[in-house]
C-alpha cells in the first residue's frame, strides 16, 4: 500500500467536518476532487472507509482503524514541519501543551512572560485537563508535552516518560467556621459531603483513592465540578469539604484547611512526554523554564515547612 498525505488528510477532514462538502471546503477544493482522494485511497487499502448515505458519511470498521493512524501521521508531519521551521528560523513557531488546572495556573501561567523574552514570537496554546484525559492527545502527537500530577499506575506504562517536578501538600478544606473545622482525623469525617474536582485517574478520584487507602467507607461525594473555580466557590458558600492542594485555596480568605493529622498522599505534578521522541527546541527551552520555576516552588513549600 502506498498511502499519500493528501489521501489521508482527505479521511481526516471529512470526518472533522462530517460531510464531503464541509471537507472539501476546509481543504480549498472541490467535492469531486474530495471523493476523488477519498477513492483512491479505498483503492490503495483494498475496502470500502466510508458509507455514504443521504444524511452523510459515516467510516466503517476499517475507515475508523485507518483514521486512528491518519491523525497520528498528519500531526508527527505538522511537527516536524514546526520543527524544522524553528531550526531554519521559518514561519511562527508554536508549542501545544497540556496543563492540569494546578499546573496551569502555579507553573504555567508565571512562565508567559519569560517563554515571551526567550521566544517572542512562539504561538503557545494550552489545553487544560487531566493526563488520563490528554493522554491520548500525547501519544498521537497532538500535544508536545503535558505538566500534571502523575497517575499512580505510571509504572505500567513504557509509552510515556514521567519525570517528577514538585509535590504538592494536600489538604482537607472547608468555609471558615465549618462545624468540622477543627477535626483532626480523616476516620471522623465519615459523616462529611463533598465536592471534588477533575479526576487525576480514569477510576477515581483522589478523595476516593484517600479513603480507600485508610480502608474508609466510600466518601458522600455531593457534587463533581471540573471547573477549580466551582469546587472553591462551592466550600466558600457550603459545608462540603474538598481536599485540594494549597496554591488552589490559599488566596480565598473564606476557605481553611482543617488540621488533620492523618499524612495525605502530596499531589506529585510531573512532566509527561512521548517516550523516545525528542521535544522540538522551542518545546526544550520551555521544559528548562519550567524545571526551573519547579524548583523555586519546591523551595517554597519546603521553607512554608519549616525544618
Amino acid at each position: 500500500m502506498t498511502w499519500k498525505l493528501h489521501q489521508l488528510n482527505a479521511l481526516i477532514a471529512l470526518v472533522d467536518r462530517g460531510s464531503i462538502r464541509g471537507a472539501a471546503q476546509a481543504l480549498g477544493i472541490t467535492q469531486p476532487a474530495l471523493s476523488s482522494r477519498i477513492a483512491e485511497l479505498e483503492q490503495e487499502v483494498g475496502a470500502t472507509l466510508v458509507n455514504r448515505t443521504a444524511h452523510g458519511t459515516t467510516l466503517t470498521r476499517i475507515g475508523r482503524a485507518l483514521f486512528v493512524h491518519a491523525r497520528i501521521v498528519d500531526n508527527h508531519v505538522r511537527r516536524a514541519q514546526e520543527e524544522l521551521a524553528q531550526l531554519t528560523h521559518k514561519g511562527v513557531a508554536s508549542l501545544t501543551i497540556g496543563a492540569s488546572p494546578l499546573a496551569a495556573m502555579d507553573i504555567i501561567a508565571p512562565l508567559l512572560v519569560p517563554l515571551q523574552a526567550h521566544d517572542p514570537d512562539v504561538h503557545l496554546t494550552v489545553n487544560e485537563g487531566q493526563f488520563h484525559e490528554m493522554s491520548v492527545a500525547l501519544r498521537e502527537g497532538a500535544l508536545d508535552f503535558v505538566v500534571a500530577p502523575i497517575p499512580l499506575q505510571k509504572q505500567r506504562s513504557k509509552m510515556f516518560r514521567f519525570e517528577e517536578l514538585v509535590s504538592y501538600p494536600m489538604r482537607v478544606v472547608a468555609r471558615a467556621g465549618h462545624p468540622l473545622g477543627r477535626t483532626r482525623k480523616l476516620a471522623q469525617l465519615a459523616a462529611a459531603r463533598w465536592v471534588v474536582g477533575a479526576a487525576t485517574s480514569s477510576t477515581r478520584s483522589t478523595l476516593e483513592e484517600l479513603y480507600l487507602e485508610y480502608g474508609l467507607p466510600k466518601p458522600a461525594i455531593s457534587v463533581h465540578a471540573d471547573a477549580g473555580a466551582l469546587v472553591l466557590a462551592s466550600v466558600a458558600a457550603s459545608d462540603l469539604l474538598a481536599l485540594l492542594p494549597s496554591p488552589l485555596f490559599e488566596t480565598w480568605s473564606q476557605i481553611a484547611a482543617l488540621p488533620i493529622t492523618d499524612p495525605i498522599r502530596p499531589a506529585r505534578l510531573g512532566l509527561i512526554t512521548l517516550a523516545g521522541t525528542p521535544l522540538t527546541p522551542i518545546a526544550e527551552r520551555f521544559v528548562a523554564l519550567i524545571r526551573g520555576r519547579a524548583g523555586q516552588v519546591a523551595k517554597a513549600i519546603a521553607s512554608r515547612r519549616g525544618p
